[in-house]
């Protein structure tokens, strides 16, 4: 019986071995192509090197227990960012087109260990232009408001769980976004837009999703501090009074506003006095370069 059960954990490991290595050479070769789908300055081999990346990028997650692979070696060209109860993970990236425009993509792997449970992102920036409330709109996996995420923050211990997820939009040529959006999961499908986020001009009106537009020679800070446990984010303002509303060109006052949590919710306030002032550099994430074309957004890991 001790040989039988010897062998059987000897063919397990040979196993889990032998899948590490595949996925260990198609990370090698996943590697290659982020490189050509963020630095070549042809657009068409960015594209075409982007789709064979999405193609190999999920014959590799199929492989058994794959989402216990870190994927180290791709924290260059996209983000990877698993939710701190091991519930999920999710990667998202971009490319970017000659005319200034990005694309978004994306993918969320629910940590299943009997079968790959990987719900694609697409991105739905296009139509959701159109739309006079984004920021109220329930989206599906298919209608993904594209970003690249640095943050999850886990709503956990109440009737109906949620995550937070800090991201990073690059709009145009001159102007960059932060966008707080809002993740939960219906009856194991993730859906994005749970109204948790206190709009900042009226008391009681909660939205799903928050984003900020600012201007491309500006960097803002949007963060959850633990220490205080708050949102924080850099409070913009328009260069002049002239150019109100037109939050393309917004920067921040030095100033800072935040959410604090309430009854499930998150409650705005408004000019924080913090213990500890944050910085840019504090965040896990930082801007492109803004003189590069593709440069894709540096991720930083957690210290």
């Amino acid at each position: 019986m001790k040989q039988f059960l010897l062998l059987v954990f000897l063919t397990a490991q040979s196993f889990f071995c032998f899948s590490q290595n595949k996925i260990s050479l198609a990370e090698d070769s996943l590697k290659i192509l982020g490189t050509q789908f963020t630095s070549d300055s042809i657009e068409t081999n960015r594209i075409r090197a982007n789709y064979d990346f999405i193609r190999m990028f999920v014959n590799s997650l199929k492989e058994k227990n794959s989402f216990s692979n870190p994927y180290n070696q791709l924290s260059s060209f996209i983000s990877i960012k698993k939710s701190d109860d091991n519930k999920f993970r999710i990667f998202s990236w971009f490319t970017q087109l000659d005319n200034g425009d990005y694309r978004y993509y994306g993918a969320i792997q629910v940590n299943n260990p009997q079968k790959l449970e990987l719900y694609p992102l697409v991105d739905n920036t296009q139509n959701l232009k159109l739309t006079t409330n984004i920021a109220d709109t329930t989206l599906q996996t298919n209608q993904w408001y594209g970003s690249v995420y640095y943050q999850i923050l886990p709503v956990l211990g109440i009737k109906n769980p949620y995550y937070i997820l800090f991201g990073w939009k690059g709009k145009t040529l001159q102007s960059n976004a932060k966008v707080l959006e809002t993740l939960s999961f219906n009856s194991g499908t993730p859906l994005f837009g749970n109204h948790v986020l206190e709009d900042t001009k009226k008391p009681n009106d909660f939205h799903a999703r928050v984003i900020f537009d600012y201007t491309k020679d500006a960097d803002m800070m949007l963060k959850y501090v633990k220490n205080d446990k708050l949102i924080v984010f850099d409070h913009l303002v328009a260069p002049s009074d002239q150019l109100k509303g037109m939050t393309d060109l917004y920067a921040p006052d030095a100033s800072y506003d935040g959410y604090k949590f309430k009854s499930g919710k998150w409650v705005y306030q408004e000019n924080l006095k913090l213990k500890n002032q944050p910085e840019i550099s504090d965040e896990l994430f930082i801007d492109p370069a803004k003189d590069s074309q593709n440069t894709m957004p540096v991720i930083k890991e957690k210290q």
